[in-house]
């Protein structure tokens, strides 16, 4: 995948699979710590298998297909870019979480992409899930709970560390 806001929908997918009603979506970039960090909770089943399988490319809990990319995909590019991904279970929510860090200036990292619009995308096609999100930077701090999906992606702009001033 091109950019972090298309490994944001897969992990949403991955959590409306799973039977979530309610998703918190945390975004936070850092550039005191040189950090960029994407967390995804929610109140589904949790997780299908050890972290460990889950996070092998050739495991998927879908029908029909042979592998499950998406998530050993996300560890690669974070690990390319000097960070990780860490799946377990969720301490807000009771269901499952992923959690994936980046170095915010490394020359590796995957770019923010539209996340306002995967964010829409996700609460259009999914309106039995209450999403929660929220985001801060190192001159901003947005907690957007509860907002409606509109109103919280003309701020996922902002979170575009080239436009962050």
């Amino acid at each position: 995948m091109h950019d972090l806001s298309l490994y944001l929908l897969e992990m949403i997918e991955n959590s409306v699979r799973a039977g979530a009603s309610r998703i918190q979506i945390t975004l936070t970039v850092d550039r005191k710590t040189d950090d960029v960090r994407l967390i995804v909770d929610d109140d589904g089943w949790g997780l299908p298998a050890p972290a460990d399988q889950v996070l092998d490319p050739f495991f998927t809990t879908k029908p029909g297909k042979k592998t499950g990319l998406g998530l050993s995909l996300l560890r690669a590019e974070a690990q390319a870019a000097g960070g990780d991904l860490e799946i377990g279970s969720s301490p807000t929510l009771g269901g499952a979480r992923v959690a994936v860090h980046m170095r915010l200036d490394h020359i590796d990292r995957l770019p923010l992409g539209d996340m306002g619009a995967s964010l829409v995308v996700a609460a259009v096609t999914n309106p039995q899930v209450k999403f929660e999100v929220s985001f801060a930077g190192d001159q901003f701090s947005s907690p957007l709970v509860h907002a409606p999906p509109a109103v919280a992606a003309r701020y996922w702009h902002t979170l575009d560390p080239e436009r962050v001033t």
